[in-house]
C-alpha cells in the first residue's frame, strides 16, 4: 500500500487549510544550503521566482569549508556551489570535489580489474596456482620498476 507523505504549513492554531499534499515521485530538500544567515521577510518580498534557476540564482547556495574524511584519515575542506537541483546528485558532487574525484578514480581502477579478472578465465586461473601468481607479481613488479624509472 502506497504511502502520501503531508506537509503541513500551520497558518493559525485553529487553521485547517495549511496541509499541503506531496507527491511521492518529488524529493524535497529542507536544509540551509549556504554558509550566510537566513534572509529577512524584507529581503524576500520583492523576490518572486519564475522557475528554480531564478531561486538558485538569487540566493547563490554554497557550502565552504566541507570536512571530508581522507584515505589515511586525516581531514580535507573543499567548498561546493549549488547552482541547480542536479547539483546535489553524487556525479556532481564528485565532479566539484578534487578528493573526491581522486577516489572515484581509484574506485574505477579497481573496478575495472575486477571485471578483468571476471573475463579472462586464463588470468584467474594464473591467480589460482601459487607459483604462477608467484611469477606474475614479478612480472608486473619489474614492469612498475620500468614504468617508475622512465618518468
Amino acid at each position: 500500500m502506497a504511502r502520501k507523505t503531508v506537509i503541513t504549513k500551520v497558518l493559525d492554531v485553529d487553521a485547517q487549510d495549511g496541509i499541503i499534499e506531496f507527491p511521492q515521485n518529488r524529493t524535497l530538500y529542507a536544509d540551509q544550503f549556504t554558509d550566510e544567515a537566513p534572509n529577512s521577510d524584507a529581503d524576500r518580498e520583492g523576490f518572486k521566482p519564475k522557475n528554480m534557476k531564478d531561486v538558485f540564482e538569487h540566493y547563490q547556495p554554497s557550502k565552504k569549508g566541507v570536512a571530508l574524511t581522507t584515505e589515511e584519515g586525516g581531514a580535507a575542506f573543499e567548498d561546493f556551489d549549488f547552482k541547480s537541483i542536479k547539483d546535489f546528485e553524487d556525479e556532481q558532487l564528485i565532479e566539484q570535489s578534487e578528493l573526491l574525484s581522486a577516489e572515484k578514480g581509484k574506485i574505477d581502477a579497481y573496478n575495472s580489474v575486477i571485471r578483468q579478472l571476471e573475463k579472462n578465465k586464463t588470468l584467474r586461473n594464473t591467480l589460482k596456482d601459487t607459483t604462477a601468481r608467484g611469477d606474475l607479481k614479478n612480472a608486473l613488479e619489474a614492469l612498475l620498476a620500468e614504468l617508475d624509472s622512465t618518468e
